[in-house]
């Protein structure tokens, strides 16, 4: 597992490799955790040649922060899994950042034990939010009429949804952006973005992050598996 850390404060590289090689324990890649540390997306991008397993990106950067960095590290690293880390941590923000395609917004004022949960989750190809985003947006959200009850989502998943929508949502869930998943099923980008439009349809959401939310409240990512 090669993973990368773009941060400007060089005292949290070690915690975080640390933090890393403590979560490593549980995962059979263990002995061959390979970790690099740079300051700035100048020196993230002159590493695109090689390839990372998850990145975790620092909301404020010098020069180009937030989304852009984003957008940037995801060009530069096409298909790697990237996870935003942040003192920001409002309900905009989040949302901007998974809706952009990032595989999980980690709060820095997270204790270890908060923190090593949310990386267990990435690495394990799930998308992470906190879960004060997720009941927040529940309740902003609002409810339709007809939804689909969260006690019967996985028997929706499972028997409304074709086979391809579910891996498209499946995908989407890890925070791959369209263009990776389009690649990785072999289908066209265009394809990509209709199967999310009906899925989102049927769950009563308008966007990823709607999705995210409803399916991690209900517990209903195994149904995408």
């Amino acid at each position: 597992m090669r993973v990368l850390l773009v941060d400007d404060h060089e005292l949290v590289w070690n915690g975080t490799r640390r933090l890393l090689e403590k979560v490593a324990d549980d995962f059979d890649w263990a002995a061959d955790l390979h970790f690099r540390a740079v300051r700035d997306l100048d020196a993230a991008c002159a590493l695109a040649a090689e390839k990372f397993d998850l990145i975790l990106l620092d909301y404020h950067l010098p020069g180009i922060e937030g989304l852009q960095a984003l957008k940037l590290i995801q060009a530069a690293f096409d298909g790697a899994i990237i996870c935003m880390v942040s003192a920001e941590s409002g309900a905009e923000h989040i949302r901007a950042v998974l809706d952009a395609g990032a595989a999980g917004f980690i709060p820095k004022s997270y204790g270890e034990a908060d923190m090593a949960a949310a990386l267990r989750l990435v690495l394990r190809q799930k998308v992470y939010a906190p879960a004060e985003f997720l009941f927040a947006e529940e309740i902003v959200r609002g409810r339709e009429a007809d939804e689909v009850r969260s006690e019967d989502l996985v028997a929706f998943l499972r028997s409304e949804l074709s086979g391809r929508q579910r891996e498209v949502l499946g995908l989407a869930l890890q925070g791959l952006p369209n263009k990776t998943i389009a690649r990785r099923l072999q289908i066209a980008e265009g394809t990509v973005k209709v199967h999310l439009s009906m899925v989102y349809k049927a769950l009563g959401v308008k966007n990823r992050v709607g999705a995210l939310c409803r399916v991690l409240q209900a517990d209903a990512a195994g149904a995408l598996e």
